[in-house]
């Protein structure tokens, strides 16, 4: 948070303990967050076959296990996409599932040893003053004209109120409040 003019971080630390996390929001978390990895492994991998192919490495690694024996031995592309992305959507499915087990497992251990304790630092704004006055400002009302080119001072009943700052305190309504 960027600092104000006038104003300074005043930080005092806080112990927090944590004895419950919510399975429903660690589901939809981690459902997301897998989905993401998958789509973005699943892409990374056709581009680096893709570079590997136009650059030979490929083929290279072809020629390199026929070297040991093996006749005819050739990578499809096409059957190892197939696989990569029926096995990633099981890894979403087991990595969603351990999370949310997970997630289960810390409630349980929390509940036997009190939660876990975090140590935490609450940064907070003060506005530092030079002096304890309050800041207005004063409008002149508006009245009509005189001959000279002053105002006269406009009936009470039309008279706006001074204008306040944000930071002082709010002026009590008419009911008393």
């Amino acid at each position: 948070m960027p600092r104000l003019d006038g104003r300074r971080p005043r930080v005092r630390r806080v112990t927090r303990v944590v004895r419950h996390v919510d399975p429903w929001s660690i589901f939809k978390v981690a459902l997301v967050f897998n989905l993401v990895l998958y789509i973005v492994l699943l892409t990374a991998g056709v581009l680096l076959w893709n570079v590997a192919y136009a650059t030979g490495t490929i083929d290279n690694l072809e020629r390199f296990f026929e070297s040991f024996g093996w006749s005819d031995f050739e990578f499809n592309g096409g059957e190892i996409f197939h696989s990569a992305w029926i096995a990633g959507l099981f890894a979403v499915v087991g990595l969603t599932g351990a999370a949310v087990l997970g997630a289960t497992l810390f409630n349980l251990i929390t509940d036997l040893v009190g939660g876990v304790r975090l140590t935490v630092l609450e940064e907070e704004v003060v506005e530092r003053t030079a002096s304890p006055m309050r800041r207005f400002v004063v409008r002149r009302p508006a009245g009509p004209a005189t001959v000279d080119g002053t105002t006269q001072p406009a009936s009470p009943s039309t008279q706006l109120p001074a204008r306040r700052s944000a930071f002082d305190e709010p002026y009590p309504d008419r009911n008393g409040g």
